[in-house]
């Protein structure tokens, strides 16, 4: 729930989001029921494992 709050209130500078190379089929969507949020790529990390590191920054100029 905090994630949520802090987004709807515009209080994120950056959003990490970590891609691990395995399908579970299920578990908990962090980001249901959220208003849409316009992002925009910061930076990306590859890891030899095969993990993906994105970093994503709020984009204000899009609506």
């Amino acid at each position: 729930m905090l994630d949520h709050t802090l987004l709807e209130h515009g209080l994120v500078d950056e959003l990490h989001l970590w891609l691990f190379p395995v399908i579970a089929g299920s578990g908990q969507r962090i980001l249901d029921g959220l208003v849409t949020t316009h992002l925009t790529l910061a930076e990306t990390t590859t890891f030899s494992s095969g993990i993906v590191v994105t970093v994503y920054e709020p984009n204000q100029n899009a609506m």
